[in-house]
C-alpha cells in the first residue's frame, strides 16, 4: 500500500515539474502567424490536396487566388524513383527503395520567404514474389506515407519560416 502511495505521490511530483519546465506538445497551429494561404501546383499534383488539408487542419484560411493569399506555396515538380537494394541469390530484386522528391518555394506578398528547395522521402520494402498483389499494395501505402512525410516537411519548413519572418518584423 505504501508503495503505491509513494508511486502516486512521485507521480504527481514529476507532473508538477514537467507542468512547471513549460513544456508544451508541439502543434500546428499556423493560424497566430499566417493570415491566409493559397498552393500553386501543376495539373494532378499528389501533394496538393493534402497540403491544403494540412494548412485548413492547422487553422489558417484558404485564399481565392494568389493575389489575396498573405502566402502561396508553390509546389513546383514531385519526381519519383525506385532502385533495387538487394537480389536474391538468383539475381532477382529482393528489396526496392522507393523515393519521392518534391521542389516547393514560399512566397508571401512582397517578398520570397524560402527559396526553391526540395523536400525528400524514402523508403525501402522487401518484394514477395509469391504475392505480388501484397508488393504492390504494400508499395502504394509507402508511398501514401512518403507523401505524408513531405506535406509535414513543407509544413515545418512554413513554420519555421513564418517564425523567422515575424521574429524579424
Amino acid at each position: 500500500m505504501t508503495s503505491h502511495i509513494a508511486r502516486s505521490l512521485l507521480a504527481c511530483c514529476l507532473l508538477q515539474l514537467l507542468a512547471g519546465c513549460g513544456f508544451q506538445l508541439r502543434s500546428w497551429d499556423l493560424s497566430s502567424s499566417i493570415d491566409s494561404f493559397y498552393v500553386q501546383a501543376a495539373a494532378n499534383n499528389p501533394l496538393e490536396q493534402p497540403l491544403r488539408r494540412g494548412l485548413l487542419q492547422a487553422g489558417v484560411p484558404q485564399a481565392d487566388s494568389a493575389a489575396s493569399a498573405a502566402v502561396v506555396v508553390t509546389l513546383h515538380e514531385l519526381r519519383r524513383s525506385r532502385r533495387g537494394v538487394s537480389v536474391t541469390p538468383r539475381s532477382r530484386v529482393a528489396e526496392y527503395e522507393l523515393n519521392l522528391d518534391a521542389r516547393f518555394g514560399l512566397r508571401a506578398a512582397d517578398k520570397e520567404l524560402l527559396a526553391s528547395q526540395w523536400a525528400r522521402a524514402s523508403r525501402v520494402f522487401r518484394v514477395d514474389r509469391d504475392n505480388l498483389v501484397a508488393s504492390n499494395e504494400e508499395q502504394a501505402l509507402l508511398e501514401r506515407e512518403m507523401r505524408a512525410d513531405l506535406v509535414q516537411q513543407i509544413l515545418r519548413a512554413l513554420n519555421a519560416a513564418t517564425a523567422v519572418d515575424s521574429d524579424a518584423a
